[in-house]
């Protein structure tokens, strides 16, 4: 009986032995491949890379803005749809020195009033000092009149003429002040927005108003650098618009960026598009058509979710890359990307992919360089 004990020992430790050198030799679990889908990378035909999305902004836009500090009286009265008054808003017409606005005035007329009676008591001090200088002049002449005294009469006369000359420019700040309390449109233009109702506080530089001339609009949009050579000022471009649909606005090149986006890599284009009859509005998406040479111009693309940042590089671009590795596996591949404009639903890649490869569009925003992939459809 006392050797029961000692065989259930060592048959327990026989067993844990045994589960030590079985899991020593159990071999590590193979990661799990992560799924995704690609998209082989496609050209573009001319005509789409040559088409680009642009706001339609005016093409003199000014923030008018206040010059005095206090409350708003009025503002610009128009009529409305229904023939009434009401105050001017966005999307109304305005012409160059209608009064906008008014600020409540009483401090400033009371201003003007009192610089205008200190100019008269100026011009009176004046005149007595003039007639005494003069009166002193003839007496020193005579030798009645000791230097001492014409010198006083002298410096009186002359302050006193300061005093005028300080106090006209009195009340012409004042006057200036005043009709500041008026805010005037600078210029023919179209309302974008009102920033103040009646009863607002404005202090100087709070902006009223925002005016745009749109008898001519503008256009920006960002191209790569592979056509924008091909772009110059005065070449002819052609805009669509959803509002107008079969419609055609012919415009040209304005201004091209001599230095390209440090972010996106793009060069700026501005184009400019007659608009006299102002049917196109500040906001509309144009469509934009450029040159026959720019479009002619082929372009890789790629589905906009396919491009993601690198982890090494929080403003660059890049795309993750089915491929295989040294042991025919299937991985995902960093690849570092140059982007131009946005085409449909698809990005341009200016440089840094070849036409062909295997694209991860589905799956790019979990996997990461090197990761172990199996492509599903």
């Amino acid at each position: 009986m006392e050797k029961r004990p000692a065989r259930l020992l060592a048959l327990f430790q026989l067993i844990a032995c045994i589960a030590i050198f079985g899991c020593g030799h159990k071999e590590a679990a193979a990661p799990e491949s992560i799924p995704v889908t690609v998209q082989a990378v496609a050209m573009a035909s001319g005509a789409a890379g040559g088409a680009y999305s642009a706001n339609i902004i005016a093409d003199t836009q000014v923030d008018v803005a206040f010059k005095v500090n206090g409350y708003v009286q009025s503002i610009l009265q128009v009529k409305g749809a229904d023939g009434k008054l009401r105050n001017v808003q966005a999307g109304d017409a305005v012409t160059a020195g209608a009064v906008l606005a008014v600020v409540k005035d009483d401090t400033y007329r009371n201003s003007l009033v009192k610089a205008q009676a200190d100019l008269q008591n100026s011009r009176a001090t004046f005149s007595k000092a003039k007639a005494d200088f003069t009166r002193y002049t003839h007496l020193l002449e005579q030798h009645v009149v000791s230097q001492a005294d014409y010198d006083a009469a002298k410096q009186q006369y002359e302050s006193a003429q300061a005093s005028v000359g300080a106090s006209q420019a009195a009340v012409q700040q004042a006057q200036v002040d005043l009709d500041d309390c008026k805010l005037k449109s600078p210029m023919s233009a179209l309302v974008l927005d009102r920033k103040i109702e009646v009863g607002t506080l404005v202090s100087p530089n709070s902006v009223g108003f925002q005016i745009g001339d749109t008898s001519k609009v503008k256009v920006v949009f960002g191209v790569p650098g592979a056509i924008v050579g091909e772009l110059k000022p005065g070449a002819a471009i052609a805009a669509t618009v959803d509002a107008f649909p079969g419609q055609t606005f012919k415009g040209a090149i304005s201004k091209v960026a001599a230095v390209a986006d440090p972010n996106a890599r793009l060069f700026d284009i501005e184009a400019t598009i007659p608009n006299p009859d102002a049917r196109l509005r500040v906001g509309m998406i144009a469509a934009l058509h450029l040159p026959a040479a720019a479009q002619a111009q082929s372009v890789l693309v790629v589905p906009t979710r396919a491009i993601v940042r690198p982890p090494d590089d929080p403003k660059g671009y890049a795309v993750y890359v089915a491929e295989k590795n040294a042991d025919g596996k299937m991985v995902a591949t960093l690849k570092k990307v140059e982007i131009g404009p946005v085409v449909g639903d698809q990005v341009s890649i200016a440089t840094g992919l070849d036409a062909g490869a295997q694209v991860i569009v589905r799956g790019a925003d979990i996997v990461f360089n090197g990761a172990s992939i199996n492509v599903v459809p």
